[in-house]
């Protein structure tokens, strides 16, 4: 199965935030980043569970 990865720049646009409020998001632990070098990219199964959590929990 082939996974695919998402950039910062598409992760942002994709939760329709900004990439300074996804590093926030990413400090505080929300959201997982994969790391390759100094890339910093985002599977789609995590950012769903992002979306279902606050979904969940009404923010």
């Amino acid at each position: 199965m082939e996974r695919r990865l998402l950039t910062v720049k598409e992760a942002g646009a994709r939760l329709r935030i900004s990439k300074a409020t996804l590093y926030k998001i990413i400090k505080s632990g929300e959201i997982k980043p994969v790391k390759i070098g100094k890339r910093t990219l985002f599977t789609e199964e995590e950012l769903n569970r992002f979306i279902d959590k606050k979904m969940s929990d009404g923010d």
